[in-house]
């Protein structure tokens, strides 16, 4: 089986969830995974077989979008959790029909970076979900002191992150992927750029790894679909290396 059957499969399996009732722990990788076949049919219509409709895809991952938002304001919610709600909110921005769910993500990201206490935007945590949210933000609305924070971030990220494994990669890996995207050519970002590659570079050998032990998992039979957590990280994971090959692959054609 190719990785695009696997994905085929795994779609297959992933629409069934009831986004309003599944585990909210899986929503990210459900949506990672819908948003990354949508891009995947829209860049590349013949992948896939050919028989991908773009519009249950998108209108999957704004169904998702939707739930995100009522957990980013859930005041019972811990503040860095509704922070990684509230990022994926605004990471669900594809195409121009979708600037109301970035004006709800907006609203809710303020008021969940906001310190009353202190009178300033201030993270919610030192955490992966705190740091995509202020790249998020930054990315927007072109808010410095959003991009200033989640520098401060990452340069305190990385002093850790020979410790990450798991899970804690993935997610950090993701959020400094997507800081090197926001911040680069920003004048304002005081991070070396050449040590942040790098350590991207290396960061991504290891993710890669748990990645494929993800996958090896899935194939001795753990995370299936009665466990939707498991199973969205495995859907998300797949996903994202089919789109990244086709990229490549398309990339050297040019």
């Amino acid at each position: 089986m190719t990785m695009e059957d696997l994905l085929l499969a795994l779609w297959g399996v992933a629409r069934g969830y009831d986004v309003d009732r599944v585990d909210r722990r899986a929503l990210r990788g459900l949506q990672s995974g819908s948003l990354s076949m949508y891009r995947l049919g829209l860049l590349y219509p013949w992948t896939l077989g050919g028989v991908m409709d773009l519009v249950p895809l998108h209108g999957r991952a704004r169904a998702i979008g939707w739930r995100q938002e009522l957990l980013a304001r859930d005041a019972g919610l811990p503040l860095s959790e509704r922070a990684g709600h509230a990022a994926d909110l605004l990471g669900c921005y594809v195409v121009q029909t979708d600037g109301e769910l970035v004006s709800r993500g907006l609203d809710a990201a303020w008021g969940i970076l906001y310190d009353a206490r202190r009178g300033r935007l201030w993270p919610p945590g030192r955490t992966a979900g705190a740091c995509r949210l202020l790249c998020q933000c930054h990315y927007f609305t072109g808010d410095a002191e959003c991009l200033e924070l989640a520098e401060g971030l990452v340069t305190e990220a990385l002093g850790r992150s020979g410790s990450w494994d798991g899970e804690e990669l993935l997610d950090w890996f993701g959020a400094l992927r997507l800081y090197a995207d926001v911040s680069d050519g920003v004048g304002a970002a005081a991070l070396d750029r050449e040590r942040l590659e790098g350590e991207l570079r290396r960061l991504g050998a290891r993710a890669r790894r748990v990645e494929d032990g993800l996958l090896e998992g899935m194939r001795r039979g753990g995370g299936g679909a009665d466990d939707a957590v498991a199973f969205s990280r495995v859907f998300a994971v797949v996903a994202g290396h089919v789109l990244a090959d086709r990229v490549e692959a398309e990339g050297r054609k040019i």
